[in-house]
């Protein structure tokens, strides 16, 4: 496997949507940034600092969490528009604050082997890329490096069992009716992507991203809507989408771009090639693992997935 990713460009991997990138610019307010972040369906954006004339480094949904929610210490308490708001802040404030965006920059000509040693040495889930004249052309994820793989190369010749990759010590799990910005403050604190959501028995009935929080501008009432059970914020999220636009293509397209915490679950015995092929179908960052009943035991990340390919 080693062998076909270096034989392949950094470019052929690039899709239609990464080309397409938004711009964000250090001075610009995190609700600017947030905005241009939902209206473009876009998950990252590189930051420029034009008196400097450079990039300065990514910015994403989790470093405006991150930076808003973790500069309050209150959770459960009132929220007050005073409290969350974004207009304080700027996107130079936010790059990698989630301390999960490094600028690690990579060459349209690189080896997708190079891409994929870097986002899992480095653990970062984006790299800029840039043409043989210096040119920022697009930010590479790591769902689209996996994506590439599936559609276009082999299966690895050793189609690994779950059990040997998955995540089963760092499961992180929200209470069905637990509120959604404590939700939202335990993804900040733990500082990761998204986490289970388990009912009364310990059984999972969905997931909470930090890339939920972009469906909370289709609402008049933002963060009041912070203070209800996360599992109603996401009923609430969902519908909200779908009333906000009448053609069911761009239905179709708001939903599979906003609402991506699907809650996909693997069992222990599901092999690499079942779930790249899930994940990369269904769009989905994070899949989990789920024992008879289920009930979560662990969970597979994209960076595992391409980890198996170079291991």
């Amino acid at each position: 496997m080693e062998q076909r990713l270096e034989s392949v460009e950094v470019s052929e991997a690039l899709d239609e949507a990464s080309k397409k990138m938004v711009v964000a610019h250090s001075g610009d307010s995190l609700s600017t940034v947030f905005t241009l972040l939902q209206k473009n369906f876009s998950l990252v954006a590189p930051v420029y600092n034009s008196q400097e004339k450079k990039w300065i480094g990514l910015i994403d949904v989790v470093d405006i969490l991150t930076t808003v929610l973790g500069s309050s210490e209150k959770s459960d308490a009132k929220v007050d528009d005073d409290d969350l708001t974004f207009t304080s802040y700027t996107a130079q404030d936010a790059v990698n604050r989630s301390k999960r965006n490094p600028f690690i920059p990579v060459k349209s000509s690189d080896s997708l082997l190079h891409a994929v040693k870097l986002l899992v040495d480095s653990k970062a889930h984006y790299l800029p890329v840039f043409n043989a004249d210096k040119k920022l052309i697009a930010v590479l994820d790591s769902w689209q490096i996996l994506a590439y793989v599936v559609e276009n190369l082999p299966s690895p010749a050793k189609n690994r069992s779950v059990l040997e990759f998955g995540n089963f010590d760092d499961l992180i799990t929200i209470k069905h009716n637990a509120s959604t910005i404590s939700g939202f403050h335990l993804l900040v604190e733990k500082n990761i992507p998204a986490a289970a959501i388990v009912d009364e028995q310990g059984l999972l009935v969905d997931s909470l991203s930090c890339t939920d929080s972009r469906s909370l501008n289709f609402t008049e009432s933002t963060w009041v809507m912070l203070q209800e059970p996360v599992l109603k914020f996401l009923q609430h999220s969902a519908a909200a989408v779908k009333a906000s636009v009448e053609d069911g293509s761009s239905r179709r397209e708001l939903l599979e771009t906003y609402m991506r915490s699907n809650c996909m679950y693997a069992e222990p015995n599901a092999r690499w090639s079942d779930l790249a092929a899930a994940m990369v179908e269904d769009e989905v960052h994070r899949v989990y693992i789920a024992e008879k009943g289920n009930k979560p035991a662990g969970f597979v990340e994209i960076l595992d997935m391409l980890e198996v390919l170079i291991r």
